[in-house]
């Protein structure tokens, strides 16, 4: 390409906290080719991203903390309005400057912004969209934005986030599914004893120990959880829950307060245990009977092949592109959105079922968790990358050609 023949990528993101989606660019961003592709980060420089970015030898370039979030409040639409339009204008200076050949924005909230930054140039500008785009008026807005623009390619996490997107509009082949992947050599399988986590909670080694880990925000369905547990609390003595996670977004707060008022108030505080973050994921995955991911929304679901692949069974409820990775009653189970009497029937069965427990996390371990390892999530966007990288090329050709054309006729 130019100056160095590398492709100039500009990864820009919406936030400076990491949370999934953050990972997921972190991970992109550790297997890319350096011969061939020169990355920049443009964030906030708020919260753990920017540091992180940088571990991985990144150049990191500060840019405003978008502040927009689905609402027809006319108040809070304004300020969101106002947040985006300083944000459009300073990231816009940024990538001006920076002068890439692409743009890859981790989020439609960064596409919305990276796109029109860049309107007037010919920039290609990919939107990865980890998140279901809910029903709204502000939805249609965004989708038309993404299809109008004849520059935006998408990537979505999963089939059914694809699907959400793209609406009635047809994207057809500017849309592509790219599934997550994990590196399967961090999370190696539980051994036979591993009470590590059970340990350090206090609780009998023959406890059953359910895990939840992730973010603490309503949409990961902990609430319902919590409620199933307390069905179960008495039919299923040997059962205890540890929430692993933080709340990573203010709004969130109040739901968290309200989580920890229920189990207070239904007393099944004894055998609730909140651990906050995890330092080490895979080995609280690896101390876990059974994980559980009760989301009343997921687009993808990282987590559930963390578990798999630390040999832990896994129970999830059957929404976004959860099914995409559990076959139920094959290398998993599903439970429908919301059935708090369905989650709680099916908790106190899997407490009793250690042999179909063994008998299904071995089929997870062997069959699904290489389809959706680190390599292959960096082969496929390594692939995505190369079509734009040709087309860049014979862009950048004709304009050379062009100019040499024009300088020897002077």
């Amino acid at each position: 390409m130019r100056r160095n023949g590398k492709t100039r990528i500009a990864f820009t993101s919406h936030t400076g906290k990491v949370s999934g989606a953050e990972r997921v660019l972190l991970d992109n961003l550790g297997g890319l080719d350096r011969e061939r592709y020169e990355p920049f980060v443009v964030c906030p420089e708020e919260g753990d991203l920017r540091a992180a970015v940088e571990a991985e030898n990144v150049p990191c370039i500060a840019a405003p903390t978008l502040h927009a979030r689905f609402t027809l409040n006319p108040i809070r639409l304004a300020r969101y309005i106002g947040s985006i339009v300083k944000s459009v204008s300073e990231v816009r200076k940024k990538i001006l400057a920076l002068d890439p050949d692409l743009i890859h924005a981790n989020s439609p909230r960064a596409g919305i912004v990276a796109t029109l930054a860049t309107t007037g140039t010919r920039l290609p500008v990919i939107w990865h969209v980890h998140d279901i785009l809910p029903r709204h008026p502000v939805s249609v807005g965004v989708r038309l934005l993404g299809y109008l623009s004849h520059r935006t390619r998408m990537i979505a996490v999963s089939d059914a986030t694809a699907k959400a997107f793209s609406g009635r509009l047809p994207f057809n082949e500017r849309m592509r599914t790219v599934h997550n992947g994990i590196d399967l050599n961090r999370f190696p399988r539980k051994a036979p004893g591993e009470l590590t986590l059970k340990t350090k909670l206090g609780i009998p080694e023959e406890s059953f120990l359910v895990c939840a880990v992730g973010q603490i925000c309503a949409r990961k369905g902990l609430l319902e959880l919590v409620q199933a547990f307390a069905q179960s609390y008495a039919s299923a003595p040997r059962m205890h829950i540890a929430i692993v996670g933080k709340v990573v977004f203010a709004h969130e707060k109040p739901y968290e307060e309200q989580l920890l008022r229920y189990v207070a108030q239904a007393g099944i505080g004894d055998r609730v245990h909140f651990t906050g973050e995890a330092r080490d994921a895979a080995a609280v995955l690896r101390g876990a009977d059974l994980l559980v991911l009760n989301s009343l929304e997921e687009p993808f679901g990282l987590v559930l092949i963390e578990a798999m692949a630390s040999g832990t069974p896994v129970l999830a409820a059957r929404v976004g592109g959860v099914p995409e990775i559990v076959i139920d009653g094959m290398n998993g189970w599903l439970v429908d959105k919301g059935d708090v009497d369905g989650l709680a029937k099916k908790l106190t069965q899997l407490s009793q079922s250690p042999e179909e427990l063994a008998r299904v996390a071995e089929i997870a371990h062997r069959t699904t968790c290489p389809r959706f390892s680190l390599d292959q999530f960096r082969q496929s966007m390594h692939g995505f990358y190369a079509e734009f990288d040709s087309r860049i090329r014979v862009d950048w050709n004709a304009g050379s050609q062009a100019a040499l054309a024009r300088h020897g006729s002077e």
